[in-house]
Parts: C-alpha cells; sequence; structure tokens
C-alpha cells in the first residue's frame, strides 16, 4: 500500500505512487507536478552579467538555470526563500517587485521596459539594447551586474530592475559612467 503525499503548495493529498513528485531545493519541500508546472507558467528571470552571462528562471517554490539547476550566485542573494513579492498598483494591475527579498544588493534602476518600442517608448529600445550588448559582451563588464525581469499584469511589459552588489555599487556606478551608461540615463529608460 503506498504512502499519502500532501504538496506543499496546493495542499492536495494523494497515493505516492499516483503523482509525479518534485522537490524544490529553494523551500526544501516536495510539490505535485501541477504546482511544478504552474510555477513556471509566469516566471521572474534574473540575469548576471560578469564576463559571462548566467541566468535564472524562479517563481514561487522553484528555481533553473539552462542546465535545470539552481545556481549557487542565486542562493547567495537570500538566506532563506520565501517566494516572490507581488505589489498591486490598483483592483487589477500589479508588478512583481523580488529584488527587495534580496540581501547586500544595491538597486541601480528600476521600472518596466517592453520587447518593442515606438515613438513614445524609444527609450525602453536604447534600455534593451544597452542590456543585449552587455550580455553579448560587445559591452564588457568589469563587475558582476544582475538584470530581473519580472512579469507584470501587463503581457506587453515586464518590471525590470538593474542591481549589483552592495560592496560593488560604487565602482559599477563609475563604470557606468565612463561607459556613458550613467545611472540617470537607465533610470530614465525605464520611466
Amino acid at each position: 500500500m503506498s504512502e499519502d503525499f500532501k504538496c506543499a503548495g496546493c495542499g492536495e493529498v494523494s497515493k505516492v505512487d499516483d503523482v509525479d513528485i518534485h522537490w524544490s531545493e529553494l523551500t526544501d519541500e516536495s510539490y505535485c507536478y501541477g504546482c511544478y508546472e504552474s510555477d513556471f507558467e509566469a516566471p521572474s528571470q534574473l540575469i548576471l552579467i560578469h564576463g559571462d552571462t548566467s541566468k535564472v528562471r524562479f517563481g514561487e517554490y522553484f528555481a533553473q538555470d539552462d542546465d535545470a539547476e539552481v545556481p549557487s550566485w542565486f542562493t547567495e542573494l537570500f538566506d532563506k526563500w520565501d517566494g516572490r513579492e507581488y505589489v498591486r498598483t490598483d483592483g487589477w494591475r500589479g508588478h512583481y517587485d523580488t529584488e527587495k527579498k534580496f540581501k547586500d544588493i544595491k538597486v541601480i534602476a528600476t521600472g518596466w521596459t517592453t520587447g518593442w518600442a515606438d515613438e513614445t517608448t524609444q527609450r525602453k529600445a536604447n534600455f534593451n539594447q544597452w542590456a543585449e550588448s552587455l550580455a553579448d559582451g560587445s559591452i564588457p563588464t568589469p563587475y558582476p551586474i544582475y538584470f530581473l525581469s519580472e512579469p507584470t499584469s501587463n503581457v506587453f511589459s515586464a518590471s525590470m530592475s538593474v542591481f549589483c552588489k552592495e560592496k560593488d555599487y560604487e565602482n559599477v556606478t563609475n563604470w557606468l559612467n565612463e561607459a556613458e551608461s550613467s545611472v540617470d540615463l537607465i533610470k530614465s529608460q525605464l520611466l
């Protein structure tokens, strides 16, 4: 006779033999396939750029890089994972604002971006092009810099936070100013 399994996400109880169980390295708990699958339906993505580009997709319970692993640089950003943070801006709208949960970081700029631009949002295209130049190595990054892209209630845009480790903030902002990508310029592009 099979043991009972209770999903840490939805609380549904099933027989162990009847359910696909997924263990989370972030929460140290087990979840059913439905919770695992839904956690990646609208994930956040954190990109670390420093020489190479590394990225991790994450939801409330799970995180994984392109090799389906949880990279150590991601788990070093928090003491204990307790999910993403969603901020409601009205009854129907909102956005994730998870960088508040990371430790020892300093936000350079935060706002929103979109995958397309028109004459009113050309600054978004400029930001995206700059970020792609960092990611592909066209603009070398002497210090680690992070880009956090998170879902919003508007499917055409994403909240965006650019941050670095607190200890690197002065060096990163000096480098950005020298590279003609000042903090003020980045902030204006994400407005």
